[in-house]
This record gives structure tokens, C-alpha cells and sequence, in this order.
């Protein structure tokens, strides 16, 4: 299940793995890196000319992309490569880790399982939602967070649980973290080559953690020092910081058991700062900050940015710069919302065809 990748920096890098991790190619990768030169002239005199950059995974994929094609790349290849004929996963109600998963599973011939559970009912969420209907999701709804496990094992129960392929909150495990390995890699790539400078410092939203995790092992494993702002958009409930940390460790053992060519000495955990200062009122709910970091992306990059994610990272960059903590640092900021417009979707009645606990949602009503 793991064709030989010459575009996969990891795979260029320790070709041993390449027999020993299962891929499946589903993004158009490397994405590239580009300057923001208008939002820096914004950011004046806080941010030195040409020193604002940003790494694109909104188009990692034709059809849909985001920093999820990354995960699913390794963690789909495990679900086919264990014979698995469906893939279940979990999210909010407007997961763009579980819609990244059911068009990917389609595309594979896996029947895709989402279990979502709450968040604010937003245009976006609803959007999201009959995108789902269009790709045959089986959508299972769990109105408390805590309910999840429980509906879950039911789904797993009508399909044989030897059948279905369980990946968690955001992709986050070793296996899927090694996707953002590849990502540094093939960030380093990039600077070696001239097509950016090495970063200071990286910003990063910071959900469940897998992205950070992977990006920060596989940076200190190419050599390069940058450090990586990470910024909570979960609730403190999840723990990111132990889930980062637990992640950084278990695939760098992982990894090592694969190819004991990867030295795992003087590796730091500790080169991530997992901050919780741009959360407001929690995951989805957008703030003050995130509101005008997404409209300075817009209104000077044309470049969108999600409230619940990205824009809450682009507003700590703002704030930092600000604040005089960026002066002559080189920052690049990592975009991993998807950009790619959505296809047509159902008529004004067609949420009909969602399951009818989320009929609420397009009635203005209370879903909870």
C-alpha cells in the first residue's frame, strides 16, 4: 500500500519507510509557501518587509484542502491495507476533519461513519452538513460530547467491528501525525531550495493536536529551529498540551521502530508553546480578534481564513506583532483551512435529507 512517493519529503528522507508505512496519494503536495506582503505592510512598523510568509495547505487538494489530506493520506492507506470496507471518525457538526474524510473515503470506495457532536449552528455548519448529504455520509449525531464513545461502538455493532476503521477527534494519532512529519520535511525542502526563508516562528491552530505534534517532531528531525506557536481552539477539557506531548512522543517511538535511522536524540518537546489566550469562549464560538484577523486576510490577501481555527491563529500572530514580540523575526503562518469552493449543493428543502435530529438547524430552532 506504499507506492514508491518521490514527492513525499519523509519518504525522500528515510526510504526505508516507504515499504514500512502504509500511503495512499490523495493531496497535491508540497503546497507552496508565499509571501504576505500586504498584510505585512498592515502590520507596520511590528513586522520587518519580507518577513511575513505563508505556507498554503488551503490547496493541498483539487477538490478539497486543508491540513486533514495530510493524515488521510497515511490513515485511509491503513484502513484499506487492513481490509477495512468502512472508516469511522468523529467531529463537530461542522468538522472539516470529517468532511475531509467521508469525500476521501468516497473517492477510496470506503463507506464513511461521522459521529458529530455539538457546536454553534453557523451558516458554515450548515453548509457543511448538506456537503455530507451529498457525499452519502452516514451521519450519527451525539448531542453531549460524552455520548460519542457510546454511538459510536453502536455504528461499529451493524457492520462488524472487524470491518470498520476507527480514526479519532481530528486525525489525531501517531499514524496520522506522520503526515505533518512530511509536512517538515517538506517545509525544509523549501527553505533549502531558496523558496522561503527558515521561520523563526511558526503559528499553527492547535485542535487536537496531531498537526503540532507531527510538525514539531519532524522539524527537529530536518534540522530546522523554528518554533511553533500553537493556538488552542479546543477546550481546555481536551488537554492539548498533554495530547501534544503524548503525540510528539509516540510517533517519534513509532517512527524509530520503523527505521531505527531516525535518531531520536535531542529531540525537545518542549520547543512548542501550546497557548490558550485567543480560545474566548470556546471551540467554534468566533472572537473580537478572530473576526479581524480573518477580515485583514480577506480584505489584504484574498485569502480566507476559518473563526473557529485559523483566524484565531492569525489573530495571535497580529497580537504578537503588536506587542513588539515579532521585530525581526521571520514568521510564516501555516494556513490550514480549505480554500476550494464547495460544489453545488441540495435545494432550500434538501437538509430533508439529513438525518432528522439536525432538521432544527435549517428550521431556526434550538438543536440542544
Amino acid at each position: 500500500m506504499s507506492p514508491v512517493a518521490p514527492d513525499r519529503a519523509l519518504f525522500s528522507r528515510y526510504p526505508h519507510l516507504v515499504t514500512q508505512l502504509p500511503f495512499i496519494k490523495l493531496g497535491q503536495l508540497p503546497t507552496p509557501v508565499s509571501r504576505l506582503d500586504a498584510l505585512q505592510r498592515e502590520l507596520r512598523p511590528h513586522l520587518d518587509d519580507g518577513h511575513l510568509w505563508v505556507k498554503r495547505d488551503d490547496i493541498s487538494a483539487a477538490d478539497y484542502g486543508g491540513n486533514k489530506i495530510r493524515k488521510l493520506e497515511f490513515l485511509l492507506a491503513e484502513a484499506k491495507q487492513q481490509g477495512c470496507s468502512s472508516v469511522l471518525t468523529f467531529g463537530g457538526l461542522g468538522s472539516n476533519h470529517a468532511l475531509a474524510t467521508s469525500l476521501n473515503c468516497r473517492r477510496l470506495g470506503l463507506h464513511c461513519i461521522a459521529i458529530l457532536t455539538p457546536e454553534p449552528a453557523t451558516a458554515a455548519v450548515r453548509r457543511t452538513l448538506l456537503y455530507h448529504q451529498l457525499l452519502g455520509t452516514q451521519i450519527e449525531v451525539a448531542t453531549r460530547y460524552a455520548l460519542a464513545r457510546e454511538i459510536a461502538d453502536e455504528a461499529r455493532k451493524d457492520r462488524g467491528p472487524d470491518a470498520v476503521y476507527e480514526i479519532p477527534f481530528g486525525g489525531s494519532s501517531w499514524m496520522g501525525a506522520t503526515g505533518f512529519v512530511n509536512a517538515a520535511f517538506e517545509l525544509a525542502d523549501q527553505v533549502a531550495t531558496g523558496q522561503c526563508p527558515e521561520p523563526d516562528v511558526i503559528y499553527l491552530g492547535c485542535g487536537t493536536a496531531g498537526s503540532t505534534a507531527g510538525l514539531a517532531l519532524g522539524l527537529q528531525l530536518a534540522g530546522l529551529k523554528s518554533r511553533i506557536e500553537a493556538i488552542q481552539v479546543t477546550p481546555d477539557s481536551i488537554q492539548p498540551a498533554r495530547l501534544y506531548q503524548t503525540l510528539f512522543e509516540e510517533t517519534a517511538a513509532e517512527l524509530q521502530r520503523l527505521d531505527p535511522a531516525i535518531t531520536l536524540q535531542g529531540l525537545d518537546v518542549a520547543a512548542v508553546k501550546v497557548r490558550g489566550d485567543q480560545l474566548g469562549e470556546g471551540y467554534a464560538i468566533p472572537t473580537p480578534a478572530a473576526r479581524e484577523a480573518a477580515e485583514l486576510a480577506e480584505r489584504n490577501e484574498q485569502m480566507p481564513v476559518s473563526l473557529t481555527y485559523t483566524a484565531k491563529a492569525l489573530a495571535a500572530l497580529i497580537a504578537d506583532a503588536r506587542a513588539g514580540l515579532l521585530a525581526g523575526k521571520r514568521v510564516l503562518f501555516w494556513n490550514t483551512y480549505n480554500s476550494r469552493p464547495y460544489p453545488p449543493l441540495p435545494d432550500d428543502d434538501g437538509w430533508k435529507g439529513l438525518p432528522e435530529s439536525l432538521h432544527a438547524l435549517f428550521n431556526n430552532q434550538a438543536l440542544f
